[in-house]
């Protein structure tokens, strides 16, 4: 073991001189304290290596006294390095200054700074030598790091001091120091002392923030208060911050006022009754209501306790009223946002978990639905929930096995049906949040994770780790968990969501456990821990340090009424700063000085910007927390965005760092930065992975981070963390055993050898062997098992454990023994339970260690961006990041849909101005629980959904209001559709001109419709996963033919329209109802949402058709469907709305809110159709006005005006789904566009055309006005497929001038396209213009060529193309009549006759020779030849591919399926070589003899489990009766086999696959087969095609069946030989077969390899069925020995047969004769073994790889089919071809006749 791990250093060693595995340490303890290094370098120093070089050799060496001078130089230099931010440098100098020898220089200067008395000489020492320290370690790049965290604390606790005496010592004489030099009243000393007082501030910040001891020493209060004084103010702004949280930790000072003149604070008279509140923790005279109720915060866990689940009390839910809260001011926000939130979250889960306790601890009968709902949660219970095993990954820590009940909808499914199940549904996906809970009253949180274990990571020498490192213990069977691959019980991998111990121990002693507990899992579709955890977390730590920007504004602790005055930001106080608003003015300057008077000319003449929008930016800058409220469609974003620019435009003067913009969603996210990158905005980074703008993809964090490279510090320090983790891990495995078995004789044995040493010699001290036995007399027993069951009968003590530990083992009686053992057992258990506890946290701290290494990167990412874009989610999840960016400036959008307590994590510490942006009319957050809403009487008096901006722009009584900007001027909706909500919520509102032109909506009489009716909303459907969604039909039905009539105007498209309904019901009946007609696009947060609340559908082949259709459009292309919530700040011009509500008791749902109804109606552009019953919305007060302003403008009623734009004094009304397929304008056109043809008499001009009405359902006439010049007969066309479909005929059968003749079209039409008529006169469809008589050039069947072809008015460059490059003639020259022309696609010219020549359409069709009727096509020759097309065609001139020439189709065709054949077959060779090598070296592994290394090892049972396991082996034999694949089930599903045939088995999974891959039924030309049969059914046409295809491949087939024979023969005679012997050799069962149906196997492939002449396939079909029988002799399960003398009788008649045809087929049997003689002697001597592949049969397969790989030579046989010759290149004998039995090969390297070379295929295979 030494020898093979010195290459690797114990870092346990190195790090601390010892390892406590000693000399069993598998790692090397030698002298490697660092890693290795180059020996020579490679480039020179750079000036920073150099310098710190330098700075470094000033470090006395032991024992050597240190100047003064030394230590002045030794800080100045460290801070000349530091201040130069090169980031490397830094890092080296702070690693340095935490060693000794750097707190060694620290130390020496403190003593100097406090020893002096002289206050000149304390003055020179702290601005020669204290001041460049404390600049170093304040400096923002160190303070702000990831890696330099424990170094810098290491620092910063050293300067504490014992008790703090340090410094305090050092902070008086800094003080001093400070006062004296403020009193100096040079310019030059007034900035050096703002630098002082700033880095003099940050080091105090930093140590008291550290050491908590600091709150009790009251010198530090002192200090504090003396700096206060003896500071001037204008000094102490710049560190203000510091200052203020120094004195927030000391618990001195207040907080700042809001502001001078406040009125006195203000109580509302109004009488009120107030019920006494139970307070959380301790405060609650009832006690604690469970162990997770606690007064602070940052006391309670996230996810619920077991006792919490279990409480009856109700939980501690402060109110809005801060009064009436037991913390005030800033704590007590904080606490009512986390304590909220956390009961909106994970209330829910916890109410729903304990609903599950209940039902299992009823009866088992009593089993409810495996859906259910509480609350408004969803979950799905699994039941009968079993923990297999214990896995540990390197990247995912500890995971669990866990196995369930199938559910019942999966009843008698097949696998694959099963997989489509689970996947459709998408329930227990990656990341799903599950929750454990057993009848034992434990419930444990977990996350489905992927069963795939981590790649092994490259060792740091390059090699690949060992398999065995991490994952030797975490595959105890070779199968991957799996959903769906039983049909009983499925299998997921869990990881539990947090490392709690007391979970973790309870884990371990239950995972494997067989006793009768009853266990459940529930799901919580859609619930994420990381979508509340983050942010949760965060309150937490905000509570404990109460650093909120702008708290005085957001939670005074005094309530005062009136307006509030807000200040300018911080960092515009700095003394000369002005705001340079060039950007907003055109580039004019401008500049505003906060306080200062302003004049805006400037801005409002040059500026793009309206009035409001100037003074909203304008206020933004004048004050640090800025609110800016916006109507809909009043570009609040276009004001979001001139903001950032301008605020950049200051970044530098200001050193502002970057601005970070939150988004509360992705969609809005992205618009933003593509506003910003689209301006000109560089250095901009979006963190988050759900961005779906290609313009953002390269700025994603992610992907910057990536060209990032880490300093040596980071690689170093992350190769120390991953040598740990590699110590780590190994402890890990040696524990996992242990841990899945703690009644192990190995276990008992360790803990006996620690703490009984007595006992242990006792039982072990005569020696054992690996598996725990004992060996006497030749014989072997257990030590354990025969200890127990060999108790004398003559004792019947029964004495407690502590006297048994004293006693011989001897000397115990039965009873004794047992409860001896089982106390040993517990007693190891808890010993390994510790010591795995112990290493896990371990474990956690390296991997959190290794993670703030990653982020050293993206931190200094971040550091240099301009812009920070992420949303509030994304903010929760990397606010340890974020909080280290400095960042003075962010910019909320959509702040009015954001939670408070989203906002409240966003406002970082180093936060100086916030702007808020958003409207609190419009949508409020969304949260789960109604009894939280502010809109519910009882939610009221919590308002969770209250946003922050809402809170502060329209306050309680009582409280102060914030001033706030207000937009006003909206561009989006028509003035009428505007009026909606101006009327109700915007009196102010006002309309731009740009509004007032936006058009008419085409085919509708007006703009703006309620279509009011009765139709009630579908009652409730039984499934409670829909009970909290509702549906209404007749909407769906009466939207969907609206949308379609809009679509089919012509005028808008798809993305145009969007659909919006409050309801997801509804959303999923729409969708469903039409995605067959448009591409449908509905957003993410909407299938979220769909996918939660269990409202997606799973109907496979649907879905499918919808992923196909929408693959085939662009998202601008597509029909947005949405609910109302998830539409906010978007629009689009026509604006389609399902009410949903219509019901007796005229409830309106989700629409009493004036929020919903204006988004609802403010998203509309042009035009907006509102569908709905207008009784049952009046009932709501904003309803009832827009009803009313509707009603007065005629806007409303029960039928919907239509509008031809043709006729638009014709008078169209619909008021039923149905209506518009009979009244629409499109339907009564249908039949005249289904009949145009485009090739027409180019004289006639664009008829005019009338359609008179004569009846409703009698008929329609249509009529034409037309000018032409004559009038030649109707063409005759095809009837589209469905003629009401308005598609345009591409060409007629012969030539037109005006009309068609539409041949079958009463037959065809369905039964509501009755206006179709036989003969359509219809407009001549030509351009404009147009008066050219000339005929079309090219031919019936082809797509006519453009204008710009005409012979007769064509350019002189289109006249002049060669068109016949036999003749020399020009287009001009030709005579059209007799030499019509094809024009490609390409565009070149060519006559039919040179087209016909270069396709060579003489070889597919036979030509006519009648000089009447011309070179026409008469009749199709006989089926073509496979390979017979040389290559797909081109255009002669440019080369472009000839593909989509109507004339020349089955010739292309023809051609394709030859190319797919011939890729097919290239596949598949290369895939069957690597196959047959594998199985080679499988069967090879599996001759290897049985030792005690590599024979099977037994599962981990306890020693009792062992025994019974071995006896009831050794009684019971094994069957292997079936088919093969039931037979190596069976082999593999015996316990001590696995490990051995692991490989071998995963072999014979990818030969099965690779067999299914080359079935016929898989190859190309077969699938066109197919296809065309389906088509010719559907058609009503014959569907039997008689010619089957000849192309097909067999001969891969054939391969594969052989070769997966021989894996199961070796499966099958390995475990015969091998399968329960020991390495002593004995066997431990008996094997008994029936192997009938292999045989049958076999003889199937004789029979087909027979008929296809493949004598090499045929011998080893032969061969298997004599070798199966000589495997089945003697152990035969079913046949009499008679009976098995006429099988073996017949095998030898077999292989007599095979040797025949060897003898016969010698060339194509290499190496089957000594295969057939070995046969016979397995035969004749009653013996069997695994065949070795022979060196000639080895040669062949070797042949076939060089054939593969291109090296081989590939001929076609005379039909085409292609075979392969792999020895010289050319045949020496002759053979068959296996598709058609033709003659194949040659003799003397020359082939048969008929015989071609393949050169296009080895081609292929040479790639």
């Amino acid at each position: 073991m030494a020898e093979a791990s010195t290459s690797k250093p114990c870092f346990e060693f190195r790090r601390n001189g010892k390892c406590k595995y000693g000399k069993r340490c598998k790692y090397s303890h030698g002298d490697q304290t660092q890693p290795p290094q180059p020996t020579a370098r490679s480039r020179p120093r750079t000036e920073f290596e150099n310098g710190f070089r330098e700075w470094t050799f000033l470090i006395p060496k032991q024992n050597t006294r240190l100047l003064a001078l030394d230590i002045g130089k030794f800080f100045r230099m460290g801070w000349d390095l530091t201040s130069k931010e090169h980031t490397e440098t830094g890092q080296q100098i702070i690693k340095k200054l935490a060693t000794e020898e750097g707190l060694a220089m620290i130390k020496t200067l403190a003593d100097e700074q406090t020893s002096v008395v002289s206050p000149e000489m304390r003055l020179r020492i702290f601005t020669d030598r204290t001041l460049p320290f404390f600049r170093t370690i304040s400096h923002p790049d160190i303070q702000s790091s990831l890696i330099l965290e424990t170094p810098l604390d290491t620092i910063c606790t050293f300067l504490f001091g014992p008790n703090g005496r340090r410094a305090v010592d050092l902070f008086k004489s800094t003080t001093s120091a400070l006062g004296a030099l403020a009193r100096d009243k040079t310019v030059e000393d007034e900035e050096l002392s703002s630098i002082a007082v700033t880095a003099n501030l940050a080091v105090l910040e930093k140590i008291v923030e550290l050491n908590q001891s600091a709150q009790v020493i009251t010198d530090f209060t002192l200090i504090v208060n003396e700096l206060s004084t003896t500071v001037p103010e204008q000094l102490l702004q710049a560190g203000s911050r510091s200052l203020t949280r120094v004195r927030q930790r000391l618990g001195i000072g207040a907080a700042m006022p809001l502001s001078d003149g406040q009125p006195a604070e203000q109580r509302s008279n109004r009488p009120v009754f107030e019920l006494s509140q139970d307070l959380p923790g301790d405060l609650s005279e009832l006690g604690p209501r469970h162990d997770n109720d606690h007064v602070n915060i940052s006391d309670i866990k996230i996810l619920p306790t077991t006792e919490e689940i279990h409480s009856p009390r109700l939980e501690y839910l402060p109110s809005s009223d801060p009064t009436k809260n037991h913390l005030p001011g800033l704590a007590g926000l904080l606490d009512r946002q986390f304590r909220l939130l956390r009961e909106d979250t994970v209330g829910q889960l916890r109410d729903a978990v304990q609903i599950e306790f209940k039902r299992l601890n009823k009866p088992a009968n009593a089993q409810p639905s495996g859906h259910t709902h509480n609350d408004g949660v969803r979950n799905i219970v699994y039941k009968n929930v079993a923990l297999l095993r214990l896995e540990f990954d390197r990247n995912k820590g500890l995971q669990v096995v866990a196995e369930f009940d199938q559910p019942g909808a999966l009843a008698k499914k097949g696998a694959k049906e099963r997989e489509e199940w689970w996947r459709n549904t998408r329930q227990l996906q990656i990341d799903s949040f599950v929750c454990l809970i057993s009848s034992t009253g434990r419930a444990i949180f977990f996350s489905v994770c992927d069963p795939a274990p981590t790649p092994h990571p490259k060792s740091r020498n390059g090699e690949e780790e060992s398999e065995d490192r991490s994952n030797r213990h975490s595959r105890a069977s070779d199968v991957r968990p799996s959903l769906s691959r039983h049909a009983k019980r499925a299998t997921l991998m869990l990881s539990p969501a947090e490392n709690n111990s007391e979970d973790i121990t309870w884990i371990n002693t239950h995972v494997g456990n067989t006793h009768k507990l009853r266990h459940s899992l529930v799901e919580f579709p859609g619930v994420l821990l990381p979508s509340f955890q983050p942010t949760l977390q965060a309150l937490q730590k905000m509570s404990l340090t109460l650093d909120l920007p702008f708290s005085q504004f957001i939670a005074p602790n005094n309530q005062h009424a009136g307006e509030v005055d807000i200040p300018a930001p911080a960092y515009s106080s700095r003394r000369g700063f002005t705001f340079n608003l060039e950007t907003l003015a055109g580039g004019e300057p401008l500049r505003l000085t906060p306080g200062q008077p302003f004049d805006a000319t400037p801005l409002r003449e040059k500026s793009t910007l309206d009035d409001a929008q100037q003074l909203s930016t304008i206020n933004a800058f004048r004050r640090c927390l800025a609110l800016i409220q916006g109507p809909p469609g009043t570009g609040k974003s276009f004001t979001g965005v001139a903001i950032i620019k301008a605020l950049l435009r200051n970044r530098d003067a200001a050193k502002l760092g970057p601005i970070i913009c939150v988004c509360y969603t992705n969609h809005a996210l992205d618009q933003l930065l593509e506003h910003l990158v689209k301006d000109g905005v560089d250095q901009l980074i979006r963190l988050g992975s759900r961005s779906k703008s290609e313009l953002l993809q390269d700025l994603n964090l992610h992907h910057v981070s990536k060209e990032a490279r880490p300093t040596k510090v980071e690689g170093y320090e992350k190769y120390q963390l991953y040598g740990e983790l590699d110590i780590v891990l190994t402890e890990i495995e040696e524990l996992m055993p242990s841990l899945m078995d703690p009644a192990h004789w190995n276990n008992i044995k360790d803990y006996l050898a620690q703490h009984h040493s007595g006992h242990f010699e006792q039982l072990f001290g005569r020696g054992f062997d690996a598996d725990g036995f004992q060996e006497v007399r030749g014989k072997r027993f257990s030590i354990l098992h025969s200890w127990i069951k060999g108790a004398p009968k003559r004792i019947a003590s029964n004495r407690p454990i502590p006297e048994l530990l004293g006693v011989d083992l001897k000397e115990m009686s039965g009873t004794e023994r047992l409860a001896l053992h089982r106390w040993w057992v517990q007693q190891s258990t808890a010993e390994v339970n510790r010591r795995f506890l112990h290493v896990l946290d371990s474990y956690h701290h390296i991997r959190d260690s290794i993670k703030r290494c990653h982020q050293e990167l993206d931190l200094r990412c971040l550091l240099g961006a301009h812009v920070i874009g992420v949303t509030t989610a994304g903010m929760a999840r990397n606010l340890d990041v974020l909080r280290r960016v400095r960042a003075k400036v962010v910019v909320f959008e959509e702040a009015g849909e954001v939670l408070e307590a989203h906002t409240l994590t966003a406002l970082l510490p180093s936060v100086e101005h916030a702007i808020l942006i958003g409207d609190h009319e419009q949508l409020r957050p969304q949260i789960n629980k109604y009894e939280f809403q502010y809109d519910n009487p009882r939610g009221a008096r919590f308002s969770l959904d209250l946003s922050l901006f809402e809170r502060l722009v329209c306050p309680q009584s009582g409280h102060g209001k914030l001033p706030y900007s207000s937009l006003n001027v909206q561009r989006r909706m028509h003035p009428s559709i505007a009026e909606l909500v101006r009327s109700t919520l915007y009196p102010h509102l006002q309309d731009h001109p740009s509004v007032l032109t936006h058009p008419e909506v085409d085919g509708m009489r007006k703009r703006l419709f309620w279509l009011d009716h009765n139709e009630k909303e579908d009652t409730l459907p039984s499934s409670l996963a829909q009970s909290f969604s509702k549906t209404n039909t007749w909407e769906v039905e009466m939207t969907a033919a609206l949308v379609s009539h809009l679509v089919r105007q012509g005028t808008y498209r798809t993305e145009d329209i969007a659909v919006l309904t409050p309801y997801l019901g509804q959303l999923q009946k729409l969708k469903q109802r039409l995605r067959s007609s448009f591409a449908i696009v509905v957003g993410d947060r909407d299938l979220e949402d769909l996918e939660t609340k269990g409202l997606e559908d799973h109907n496979e082949e649907e879905t499918a058709a919808t992923e196909s259709n929408v693959r085939k459009t662009t998202l601008l292309n597509a029909l947005r469907i949405a609910t109302v919530d998830n539409f906010q700040g978007e629009e689009a011009k026509v604006i389609v709305i399902s009410l949903v509500r219509s019901n007796e008791e005229r409830k309106c749902g989700f629409l009493k809110t004036s929020n919903r109804i204006n988004v609802l109606l403010s998203r509309a552009r042009h035009g907006m159709y509102i569908i709905g019953n207008t009784d049952t919305a009046r009932s709501v007060p904003m309803w009832n006005k827009v009803i009313t302003i509707l009603e007065k403008n005629g806007n409303t009623g029960d039928n919907l005006a239509l509008c031809c734009p043709r006729h638009k004094d014709t008078p169209i009304e619909v008021s039923k789904p149905d209506d518009f397929s009979i009244f629409s304008p499109e339907a009564l056109y249908v039949a005249l566009l289904s009949g145009v043809a485009t090739i027409v008499n180019k004289s006639a001009k664009i008829a005019r055309h009338e359609v008179m009405m004569v009846g409703f359902w009698t008929s329609v006439m249509v009529t034409a006005r037309v000018n032409v010049v004559d009038h030649t007969p109707l063409a005759a066309m095809p009837v589209p497929w469905f003629v009401m479909k308005a598609s345009r005929v591409g060409y007629a059968w012969s030539r037109a001038k005006y009309g068609v003749a539409i041949r079958g079209a009463a037959k065809n039409a369905p039964s509501l396209a009755f206006l179709a008529s036989k003969i359509v006169p219809g407009p001549a469809l030509t351009e404009a213009g147009a008066n050219c008589p000339a005929r079309c050039p090219s031919v019936c069947g082809e797509i006519c060529p453009e204008a710009r072809y005409c012979q007769t008015c064509a350019e002189k460059s289109v006249k002049d193309i060669m068109v016949d490059y036999i003749m020399g003639s020009t287009y001009a020259e030709i005579d059209l009549d007799e030499t019509p022309c094809i024009v490609p696609s390409c565009g070149h010219i060519l006559t039919l006759e040179s087209m016909d020549g270069h396709m060579e359409i003489a070889k597919h069709y036979t030509i006519s020779d009648d000089t009447n009727t011309g070179d026409s096509i008469v009749a199709l020759k006989s089926s073509s030849v496979p390979f017979s097309a040389s290559e797909l065609k081109n255009c002669p001139i440019c080369r472009m591919p000839l593909r989509n020439i109507n004339r020349y189709g089955r010739i292309v065709r023809r051609a394709w399926i030859d190319e797919a054949t011939k890729k097919f077959i290239v596949w598949a060779n290369a895939q069957f070589v690597p196959l047959a090598s594998k199985m080679e070296q499988a069967e090879a592994k599996l001759r290897e003899p049985v030792t005690k290394e590599n024979l099977p090892k037994v599962p981990l049972f306890g020693q009792a489990q062992l025994s019974s396991a071995l006896d009831k082996l050794s009684l019971e034999p094994v069957r292997l009766i079936g088919s093969r694949d039931q037979q190596v089930k069976a082999i593999l599903n015996t316990i001590n086999v696995r490990t051995r045939y692991k490989d071998i088995s995963l072999l014979r999974i990818d030969i099965r696959k690779f067999l299914e891959e080359v079935d016929e039924a898989e190859q190309p030309i077969s699938r066109i087969h197919s296809l065309v049969e389906d088509a010719r059914k559907y058609r009503g046409v014959n569907a039997e095609i008689t010619d089957v295809p000849s192309v097909l491949q067999v001969r891969n087939r054939l391969l594969a069946t052989v070769l997966l024979l021989r894996c199961d023969y070796a499966i099958l005679s390995d475990f015969v030989i091998h399968g329960g012997e020991t390495a002593s050799g004995k066997i431990l069962r008996d094997v008994r077969l029936n192997l009938a149906l292999n045989r049958k196997d076999c003889e199937s492939l004789i029979q087909e390899s027979r008929s296809r002449q493949q004598p090499m396939q045929e011998v080893e079909g032969l061969l298997y069925w004599a070798r199966f029988v000589a495997l089945e002799r003697g152990r035969s399960a079913s046949l009499s020995d008679a009976d098995m003398t006429t099988l073996v009788n017949r095998a030898r008649d077999q292989l007599d047969l095979a040797r025949t045809i060897c003898d016969t087929n010698p060339g194509q049997t290499a190496g089957m004769p000594m295969e057939v003689s070995d046969a016979e002697k397995m035969l004749r001597e009653a013996t069997f073994y695994a065949p070795v592949t022979n060196a000639e049969k080895a040669a062949v397969y070797a042949a076939m790889a060089q054939s593969f790989q291109g090296t081989g030579h590939w001929y076609y046989c005379v039909n085409g089919h292609p075979f392969t010759v792999g020895e010289c290149g050319m045949p020496m004998q002759t053979a068959r071809c296996p598709q058609c039995g033709a003659t194949v090969g040659g003799t003397n390297h020359q082939p048969v006749a008929g015989v071609t070379r393949a050169t296009d295929l080895e081609a292929e295979f040479r790639g």
